[in-house]
């Protein structure tokens, strides 16, 4: 947790000292066939990276999604195979499970 927080800081004092030294750059972005205007490097930058963090957050939230779905699916399985061992321990073995009668080996 400690590294974490350290690489947080680390990362946003970079990007906050990258955006100081580029703050009077104007770029235009082109994607597809949109064009914007002349906008600030600084503010493209921030846009990228939110844009970043929300596709991120996104996959993980789709992921954390399937991964609840599985359990769920786990545990109901777990629950029904539960169920049966208990059916199986109370049941009355010499009724449930009679001796198979011996054949003969002629």
């Amino acid at each position: 947790m400690l590294f974490r927080m350290f690489l947080i800081i680390v990362f946003f004092i970079l990007f906050l000292f990258l955006g100081v030294q580029n703050s009077q750059q104007e770029v235009s972005v082109r994607f597809l066939h949109y064009e914007t205007g002349t906008l600030s490097l600084s503010f493209v930058l921030v846009c990228a990276f939110a844009a970043g963090i929300l596709f991120m957050f996104l996959m993980l939230a789709l992921y954390i999604l399937k991964l609840k779905n599985q359990m769920r699916k786990i545990q109901r399985e777990d629950r029904k195979i539960r169920e049966e061992l208990n059916r199986l321990r109370n049941a009355n073995i010499e009724e449930e499970l009679e001796p198979a009668e011996p054949t003969d080996p002629e």
